[in-house]
């Protein structure tokens, strides 16, 4: 067989492969793949090796002891070694059976060998170009490793510059933190200034408050006193006309009696006394002139600080206020009925409600509440009043503005289709933002009159009040649980 023919059977017995990394033994024809195949070479039962007792015969690995049992030299051996000297003929050598493979150099033609060689050689040259495939594969593996570490490389250099600039944004953070946290202690330390001022800033307008207070009570200690002034001067001046009036009766007697000298002389102390009293009734009315001036003006002075203490009040609640509701709906509860009830009666005291609004932006109002009433309704009805405060949003505002105010007292059943509420209305105008409060200017003509009298006509003429009798609160639940309701729907 020519090493032609053995590569050709090679190449076609190659084309049978399934997989192109396997390749088959020239001895078995098992296939293997690159890397196992060598390994396989040294245990392969299918490769002929040199009888070992030296017969000259090749035999195949799988049937080498077989061979070795059988082998004519072993009988040599045998033979040798036996106990009788007597020649015995040479047997004659095993015909060896078909199912084994032995060659012996004296029956095996030439062709043989030189085929047994090329299959020797085209072995030796796969086994050369599987070494020389697994070095391509390892030297590719090798590049593709150089290349994974110059990547790694980059990569660690990348990583190592990013690490870096990390770092530094790192630091940069820091100090930005270390800048906020500074800031942030200043602006604290700021802000605590400013509480400290605010709360100095509310001391002081309570200080204000008080001193105002303080104010309006001197003012009407001092009213007091100038009426009590006024009223002895009304008492003197009295009896100066009564006795006035008595001389002149003691006159008109004198002149009707006779032409006496005595009677003259009477008459002449009567003149003279006459004229004294006039003179000390003219003296009293000039002081009571003086007095009613200065009541004017002190009453003037009152009202003027009693609205003034009313809008810083106002101006106060606007900072730190309550507020109502800023829809026109409001609902006040009055807590503690009895004790509030009593305090009225003792010491007149008026309640006034959290202010509320017509709208979100609109006019501020505020309810005042006296429980013993006023005036002449005074310890027999509730009276109750809405007035407009100066609100943030009035120069938004249109003026003169005219509210239409229901005001209700609600009653308080079991069942709520049972109530029987109490719907009072009343209209609220004002000129201007600028006016306060609606009792500011009052008429000249009020201002000559008593302060009894000033404050009815101001009650009367500027502010509306709305009246419930005393006696309408025991029919129903308007009080429960010692707490009433009033509810002020405001529309425009």
């Amino acid at each position: 067989m020519s090493l032609n023919r053995i590569i050709a059977n090679g190449v076609g017995a190659s084309g049978n492969k399934k997989n192109p990394n396997e390749s088959p033994c020239y001895f078995c024809n098992e296939l293997f793949e690159m890397g196992q195949l060598q390994n396989h070479l040294k245990q392969c039962g299918s490769i002929l090796e040199q009888c070992p007792l030296r017969c000259g015969a090749w035999i195949q690995r799988k049937h080498k002891d077989t061979h070795v049992r059988e082998c004519p030299q072993m009988e040599k051996a045998r033979n040798s070694t036996s106990p009788s000297h007597a020649s015995m003929p040479a047997p004659a050598p095993p015909v060896p059976p078909a199912s084994v493979h032995t060659w012996s150099p004296r029956s095996v033609p030439l062709e043989d060998c030189v085929s047994y060689l090329e299959k020797e050689v085209a072995n030796i040259k796969l086994v050369i170009t599987e070494e020389s495939s697994h070095r391509d594969i390892q030297s590719t593996e090798m590049e593709t490793i150089r290349s994974k570490l110059v990547l790694v490389e980059e990569r660690t250099q990348h990583f190592l510059s990013t690490l870096v600039s990390l770092r530094a944004a790192v630091d940069d953070e820091a100090s930005r933190s270390a800048n906020w946290a500074a800031q942030f202690k200043h602006d604290l330390a700021n802000v605590q200034i400013a509480l400290q001022v605010i709360m100095i800033d509310c001391c002081a307008k309570e200080d204000v408050i008080q001193y105002l207070k303080q104010t309006v009570e001197e003012e009407r200690e001092r009213n007091a006193e100038n009426r009590a002034a006024l009223e002895t001067e009304l008492l003197e001046a009295r009896r100066s006309s009564e006795q006035l009036a008595q001389l002149s009766a003691l006159r008109s007697q004198l002149q009707n009696s006779g032409p006496d000298r005595p009677s003259i002389d009477r008459l002449a102390v009567l003149e003279v006394a006459t004229a004294d009293a006039r003179a000390e009734a003219a003296e009293h009315a000039a002081k009571m002139d003086i007095v009613s001036r200065d009541l004017r003006a002190l009453t003037k002075s009152y009202h003027k600080l009693r609205t003034e203490l009313a809008d810083f009040q106002a101006k106060i609640s606007f900072n730190h206020h309550e507020m109502g509701s800023d829809d026109g709906h409001f609902i006040w509860r009055i807590e503690n009925y009895t004790a509030r009830m009593k305090d009225a009666r003792e010491n007149d005291t008026v309640l006034s409600s959290p202010i509320f609004r017509t709208h979100k932006y609109g006019y501020t109002l505020k309810a005042e509440l006296n429980l013993n009433g006023i005036g002449k309704w005074k310890g027999r009805h509730i009276t109750c009043t809405v007035r407009l405060v100066g609100g943030p949003y009035d120069p938004l505002l249109e003026w003169p503005c005219d509210l239409n105010i229901n005001i209700v007292l609600k009653d308080q059943p079991a069942n709520r289709k049972q109530a029987m509420d109490i719907v009072k209305s009343l209209q609220l105008r004002r000129k201007s933002s600028s006016k306060r409060h609606d009792y500011d200017h009052a008429d000249e003509e009020a201002k000559t009159k008593s302060n009894e009298a000033l404050d009815k006509s101001v009650l009367q003429m500027k502010r509306q009040y709305i009246f419930i009798p005393h006696a309408s609160l025991e029919k129903f639940d308007y009080i429960k649980n010692d707490v009433m309701f009033l509810e002020f729907l405001a529309n425009q």
